[in-house]
């Protein structure tokens, strides 16, 4: 994850001095589907069981807008220490979070009113690929051509609640070079992946960039089991 979010691999001759990013452009959605599908792949051959699917943190629903608790249990091995501690349960997640706004004290049903108009916005409103999916990267494209809806907010921003506030970066959550060490982000990103075919359900046209070929032939690498 951290080596196509921070530059460490380039678009090929003759724009070999363009670093590859998978964030904002239509790359969001489908990298951060084959990177979870392959540890899925990976912690079920460990376990025995190839059946094995990952949970989703259901954090655009009422009931699922706290941290699950077993990722806030010191005793358990979803525990980790690099956490904001103010958002641990039963603290109500807020979905368009700004780590510059230190009023953090909203009273818990009127942030749940807030998150639920916010989700609205941002998955019914967002009707076209465009703005839902991110902006097309072709090669020879800026590499950050344009943001989607879902990936601005709630996924960039839980990213950052989830942080530790006291670290440079929020780490591990609130950047990209350490992000996936918090078991947290497995299920905060198989949520995505699932608005995703929300998203594709809600009607109206709605559509992504499968009749793309650009979209539908690029690749990349994954370890497997």
């Amino acid at each position: 994850h951290c080596a196509y979010c921070n530059g460490a691999y380039h678009l090929t001759h003759p724009f070999q001095n363009t670093k590859l990013n998978i964030h904002r452009s239509w790359f969001f959605f489908p990298f951060h589907r084959w990177y979870i599908y392959f540890f899925e792949r990976i912690l079920g051959s460990l376990l025995g069981d190839p059946n094995f699917a990952l949970p989703f943190w259901n954090r655009d629903a009422v009931e699922g807008m706290q941290m699950p608790p077993y990722f806030a249990n010191p005793n358990s091995s979803l525990y980790h220490k690099l956490r904001n501690p103010k958002h641990l349960p039963p603290q109500v997640v807020d979905l368009n979070y700004d780590p510059f706004d230190f009023n953090d004290d909203t009273p818990s049903h009127q942030q749940v009113s807030y998150n639920l108009a916010f989700m609205y916005k941002q998955m019914v409103l967002a009707s076209t690929k465009g703005l839902f999916m991110g902006s097309p990267f072709r090669l020879g494209d800026n590499p950050t051509p344009g943001i989607g809806s879902i990936e601005a907010a709630p996924h960039n921003t839980v990213h950052k609640w989830v942080g530790a506030a006291d670290k440079p970066h929020q780490e591990d959550m609130g950047t990209f070079y350490t992000a996936a060490r918090d078991p947290v982000f497995y299920p905060h990103h198989t949520n995505s992946d699932r608005l995703w075919g929300i998203w594709k359900k809600l009607g109206e046209g709605r559509k992504d960039y499968s009749d793309d070929p650009d979209w539908l032939d690029s690749d990349f690498y994954f370890y497997d089991e």
